[in-house]
């Protein structure tokens, strides 16, 4: 008897494992891009023009050999730049191994991120940066990641397929369906590997004292969080932009929703 918890031991300690590779190894340099600069004494008409052709909404601006800040295209009217110039905000600058997780909750309160490389600022990454691929397998992964924390749960917590009672019979039904057909295949499963993340969600959510563990609010909220999710992951799934209905702030607060819901399964 004393195997089953030393199994769990070892199956949070591989998640963890797994998240601490989103958390750590991808970070905001993954999708930086390098930051073109101008002189502050350049003619804004001109530079504005450049901006257009390359399509940048953003360009540094130099002094003395040094980016001291920036300019919107926007912006650009008669003059030099140095009228249009804005000041780096500390809020606005990150270090390159910044998480690319940890980025994404920046963004809540800004356009444009610039990327510090020692004491420089080197590169930029926009709100459009944020489509690249590995913001995809980023937001992908964490989902993934709770796809898993929830079959555990669900394993651990009922027992047998006592969980079937919070499922309708098609569902059940399609389920056994694809156990059959990964059993012919020799694969060495069980009933509840071949469950759905809308069957997680379901049994979960059905189960008032799982709710409560989970910190889940009410069915309701529970059910409006996972609709957004199955949404997003569809979304990553089909290359379809990631703010297609919603806007980018509604997505970052899905992230940070479902950040918690997996601190909540870990600590379980």
């Amino acid at each position: 008897m004393e195997v089953i918890p030393a199994l769990q031991r070892d199956n949070v300690s591989s998640y963890r494992s797994l998240r601490s590779l989103f958390e750590k190894n991808i970070t905001v340099n993954s999708i930086s891009e390098v930051l073109d600069t101008c002189n502050v004494t350049d003619h804004a008409q001109q530079i504005k023009k450049k901006m257009v052709l390359i399509d940048y909404d953003v360009m540094g601006v130099e002094e003395n050999g040094i980016v001291t800040g920036y300019i919107l295209r926007d912006d650009l009217g008669e003059g030099t730049c140095k009228e249009y110039f804005c000041s780096f905000s500390p809020s606005e600058l990150v270090s390159e191994s910044t998480p690319l997780l940890q980025t994404l909750f920046i963004f809540k309160d800004h356009e444009r991120l610039f990327i510090l490389e020692a004491n420089r600022i080197t590169k930029v990454v926009t709100l459009a940066d944020l489509q690249k691929p590995p913001v995809r397998m980023l937001l992908f992964g964490v989902i993934s990641l709770l796809e898993m924390h929830l079959y555990r749960i669900i394993r651990d917590y009922f027992a047998g397929d006592s969980w079937k009672k919070h499922l309708s019979d098609k569902r059940i039904q399609q389920a056994e369906e694809l156990f059959l057909q990964r059993k012919s295949r020799n694969e060495a499963i069980q009933l509840s590997d071949c469950l759905q993340l809308c069957d997680k969600r379901d049994i979960v959510l059905n189960e008032q004292s799982l709710r409560g563990i989970l910190g889940i609010e009410s069915k309701s909220k529970g059910k409006d969080f996972f609709k957004k999710l199955e949404t997003l992951r569809n979304n990553l799934a089909h290359s379809q932009d990631l703010n297609t209905q919603n806007s980018w702030n509604e997505m970052f607060s899905l992230i940070e929703q479902t950040e918690k819901l997996l601190e909540e399964c870990e600590k379980i």
